[in-house]
C-alpha cells in the first residue's frame, strides 16, 4: 500500500495537477494540496511530484470528488480522515473513497449503504435509511470494483467523460468512436463557430455544444 507508481502508467491511470482536480470537483488547488500533505494524507498522491507539483491519479481524483461533497454536507475533515484510515486498514487499498461503495451522509457522519441499511463507518452501527442525503453529482462507472471512468453530468451532458485511459484523464467528448478534449472543441468553436467545428472534427453539433457547456460550467 502507498507505493509510488511509475510515470509510464499515467496513460491509463490518469494524471491531474491540484489545479485541474480542483476545477473538476469544485475546490481550490490549495484545498486539494492540503488533503494530500502530511505524514498521513487524506488522499495518497500515487506519483512523485512533477516539477515540485503534486499530481493525482484518476482514483485520487474520484476520492477528491467524494471528499468535496462530504465537506459540503457538513462532514468534518477529522471524520473523513478517521473513516479513510479505517477503510484503508480494512481493505488494504490506497483509495478507499474511490471504491465501489455507496457513501452517504446526514450532515456530520458518514455511512455506507448496504442494501436497505445504512452502516455508520465510524462504529459499524446501523442507522435509519431516512437519513440518506441525495447522491453525489455525476456517475462513476466501475469495473471489478475499480473506478473506470466518470461522467460529470450524465443527464444533460452524457457524452462528456473523464477516463484515465484517454488523454491522460482530460475531459473528452466521445463521438463517432473518437475522444476529443472538451477544451479543444470549446476553444475552436469560439473562434470558428459551432457548425464549422463540428464539420472539422467530424462530430455532431450537439456534441460540440456539450463540450462548450461543460467548459462553461467549470469556469463558472
Amino acid at each position: 500500500m502507498n507505493a509510488i507508481l511509475p510515470w509510464k502508467i499515467a496513460s491509463y491511470e490518469g494524471a491531474f495537477t491540484t489545479g485541474q482536480a480542483g476545477r473538476l470537483v469544485g475546490r481550490s488547488a490549495s484545498d486539494i494540496a492540503k488533503w494530500m500533505r502530511g505524514s498521513r494524507p487524506l488522499i495518497h498522491s500515487d506519483y512523485e511530484p512533477l516539477d515540485g507539483r503534486i499530481v493525482l491519479s484518476f482514483e485520487a481524483l474520484i476520492e477528491a470528488r467524494l471528499i468535496s461533497h462530504m465537506l459540503a454536507q457538513g462532514v468534518s475533515l477529522r471524520t473523513l480522515r478517521a473513516v479513510s484510515r479505517r477503510l484503508k486498514a480494512a481493505t488494504g487499498v490506497n483509495h478507499p473513497f474511490a471504491m465501489d461503495k455507496k457513501f452517504v451522509s446526514e450532515g456530520f457522519r458518514m455511512f455506507e449503504r448496504e442494501g436497505e441499511r445504512l452502516v455508520n463507518l465510524a462504529n459499524d452501527c446501523y442507522a435509519d435509511p431516512a437519513l440518506m442525503d441525495p447522491a453525489l453529482q455525476g456517475r462513476v462507472v466501475f469495473e471489478r470494483g475499480r473506478a473506470t471512468y466518470y461522467v460529470p453530468f450524465p443527464s444533460d451532458l452524457p457524452h462528456v467523460r473523464i477516463d484515465p485511459r484517454v488523454a491522460f484523464g482530460r475531459p473528452v467528448v466521445l463521438a463517432n468512436s473518437r475522444a476529443i478534449p472538451t477544451a479543444k472543441l470549446a476553444d475552436v468553436a469560439r473562434l470558428e463557430g459551432l457548425e464549422a467545428t463540428a464539420d472539422w472534427y467530424g462530430v455532431p453539433e450537439a456534441d460540440v455544444s456539450q463540450a462548450i457547456s461543460f467548459e462553461e460550467r467549470l469556469a463558472a
